[in-house]
């Protein structure tokens, strides 16, 4: 084949591959999974709150942010409109029993976890918060998505 029919053959594969690309629809909802929303306890009762396992996500054309669990039930859903704040906290904690139980070069490292309260108005106008264990692979993704969708800057605070 000619030299320019080739070059010629490979602009027109590849504007078609990028006009084909464009015209996808871009998805408006942003799911992240493993993480963990801590449930807290009603007022009056005895127990302690529980911890549900699930996804956090979310959605542009709904402007919301749901929380849905494992087996497919929301445990939540904010209006992004209602959302005043956003903070974000990671904690550390040694790792004593692991390093005696495991391995002693573990006694010197630190577990650290990532959690984001959101707090917000319910449709009465009362104050809530909802707090999200996030997982360490997505923490960072799940804070600028909740930054874009709410428009509330997160408050950083982190434990050395």
């Amino acid at each position: 084949m000619n030299r320019t029919v080739r070059k010629l053959l490979n602009r027109s594969l590849l504007l078609g591959v990028l006009s084909f690309a464009a015209a996808l629809p871009v998805s408006a909802q942003t799911k992240f999974d493993h993480a963990e929303y801590l449930k807290s306890a009603q007022p009056g009762e005895k127990k302690k709150g529980e911890t549900v396992q699930g996804s956090v996500s979310f959605e542009a054309e709904n402007k919301v942010i749901r929380f849905l669990s494992k087996d497919g039930a929301p445990e939540f859903t904010i209006a992004a409109g209602s959302v005043k704040g956003l903070h974000y906290e990671r904690t550390s904690r040694p790792r004593y029993a692991e390093g005696l139980l495991i391995a002693w070069p573990l006694l010197f490292t630190k577990s650290k976890k990532h959690f984001l309260t959101i707090q917000y108005a319910d449709a009465a106008g009362t104050g809530q918060f909802a707090i999200i264990h996030m997982d360490k692979n997505n923490y960072q993704q799940i804070l600028a998505a909740a930054e874009a969708q709410t428009g509330v800057k997160v408050d950083r605070s982190e434990e050395k």
